[in-house]
This record gives structure tokens, sequence and C-alpha cells, in this order.
């Protein structure tokens, strides 16, 4: 009993340590809450730059190759100039991560890419580390890379082995975190699972409750590679799209009726709506400013 207690506690630990790093990093562009037009602006922008990855991990939809392949599909560095265009032109102040359904990574035109965003906006990168040489890191850092985020899966000799490599390139600690994800599933790899909308099954999953608030439409967006706009970051069925940024503006897919339909439900504390209705993540834990934000103004 003592062992499991021990067990128990370790993985809160572990949970608690992961939330808290992550809060901190992005609460830079969570607290401040920027208008355009009276409304809240998005802060936080995920972009998913290609739909490949080199691994599978079992918490993961890509761990089911049958129900969610890979595939050879990429943003274009067009899209890329576009989005960046845009918030030259909003002005945005928030910040973007690629990162999103693959490994960004395998992006075959990773480094110009990050020239186009990089440079205007604080951008960063959530990678598992597999590809990474001190070469690229060099050029991807020197092209404006602000923060690169390394899960790792392997083991704590990572620790060591990814810090010399960081050094070498001449990046300092303070432009990049590591993610210790080597956990067994009996501590659920380190990481406060989610279903990521319903889509995966492994280790403990919170069971999904209809009545609980969420704030992710209310200060993040999320691109895909070709230009749809989904409700979240953690809606991997891309059943609900909110627009497409190449048909339209970012602004304007942000401000649309698409999203204040969900906006206006979540803000009572409902999640009635698919694929909120299949979603246990916990949508709480950023984002209050601009909840409070989008609350006092008219939907």
């Amino acid at each position: 009993m003592a062992e499991i207690i021990d067990s128990e506690i370790k993985k809160e630990e572990i949970f608690e340590q992961t939330i808290l790093a992550n809060i901190n990093r992005k609460n830079e562009f969570m607290n401040g809450v920027q208008f355009i037009d009276d409304k809240p602006l998005f802060s936080w922008l995920d972009i998913n730059p290609t739909e490949l990855c080199n691994r599978k991990c079992e918490f993961c939809p890509r761990g089911d190759s049958a129900n969610y392949p890979n595939q050879n599909l990429h943003i274009s560095l067009e899209l890329c100039r576009k989005i960046n265009d845009e918030l030259q032109e909003l002005n945005y102040k928030g910040a973007a991560v690629l990162s999103g359904y693959g490994e960004p990574m395998l992006h075959p035109e990773l480094a110009e890419m990050v020239e186009i965003l990089g440079n205007n906006i604080h951008l960063e990168i959530v990678t598992n580390g597999d590809k990474i040489t001190t070469p690229l890191l060099k050029q991807l850092f020197g092209n404006g890379l602000d923060v690169m985020v390394v899960s790792m899966y392997d083991g704590p000799h990572q620790i060591e082995q990814f810090k010399s490599m960081f050094a070498e390139a001449g990046v300092t600690e303070e432009q990049y975190v590591l993610r210790d994800r080597w956990y067994s599933i009996d501590e659920d790899y380190g990481v406060r699972l989610t279903n990521r909308g319903g889509v995966a099954t492994g280790g403990y999953q919170p069971e999904v409750d209809l009545y609980k608030p969420c704030h992710y439409p209310f200060y993040s967006m999320m691109l895909d590679w070709n230009g749809d706009v989904m409700l979240c970051v953690h809606d991997w069925n891309k059943k609900i799209r909110m627009g497409n940024i190449t048909l339209d503006s970012m602004l304007n897919v942000w401000q649309s009726k698409n999203f204040d339909k969900y906006r206006s439900i979540l803000k009572k504390g409902k999640r009635v709506l698919p694929p909120c209705s299949s979603c246990n993540t916990n949508g709480t834990l950023q984002g209050k400013n601009h909840f409070d934000a989008w609350s006092t103004s008219s939907l």
C-alpha cells in the first residue's frame, strides 16, 4: 500500500511541475489582453506545420496509424507569409508555436518558415527532439526562433545530450525547455493526459464533464497546415472548422459567428456541442483574463 501511495504522490508531483512550468512560460502572453474593434484578440497561436510524425506514442492519436495515419502534407511558405503579414497588420502582441498535430521538425522548409514568422513575433517550437542537430539549432535560432520546447521520451540520459547540443549552438538556458516524458503508462507518461477531443484513449483519462468551463476559444487560435481554423488545439477529429484563412483573414474568422456560437455556450459552463461534448481537457488553467474580457463583450 505504501508503494502505491508513493507512486501516486510522484505522479502528482510530475503533473504539477509540468503544468506549472507550462503556465509560467505562457503567462507573459496570457495575462495581457489585446483588443481589436473592442473585442479581445487571441494571444496564443498554434500552427500545425505538418501531418507527419516519426513516433507513435500510446497516449497520442498517432499511436494508431490505422485511424490517424501519417500524411505527407505541409503548410506552405506562402501561407506562412500571409499569417505573418496579418499579424503585423494587427500589431500582434501574443505568441505563436509550431506544434499542432505533427512533428514540426519534419517540415521540409522549417528554417524558411521560422525566418518568415520569427522575426516579428515571439515564436516557439514544440518537438520530440529526434531531428535536432547543433547546426540546425544554430540556423533556427539565427532565423528568429525564440524558444524550443523538447519533450524527451527515451530517458534521463537525454537531458545532458540536449543541454550539450544547445550549449554548443550558443543557445542560452532561457531559450529552451526540456520536458521529461519517459515515464510508463502507470505514471501516465509524465503528462496530464487528455483524450484529444475524444480521439485518444491511452492511460488514465478523466471522465468528460459536460458542465465544465473552458477558456481555449477565448484566447487561443489553432491553424491547420491547409489554413483551416479549428475550434481549439484539442480538436484532433478536425470535424468542426471555424473557417479557413486562405479564403478569409484570421481576424474575420476569430470574430466570426462560428466562434461566437461556441463562446456564448462555453461562457455558461456548458460543453454540449461537439467537439467539446467529447473533450475531457481542463480548459481553465489559462486564459481567464481573455474569458472575462469576452464575457463583458457582446457576442
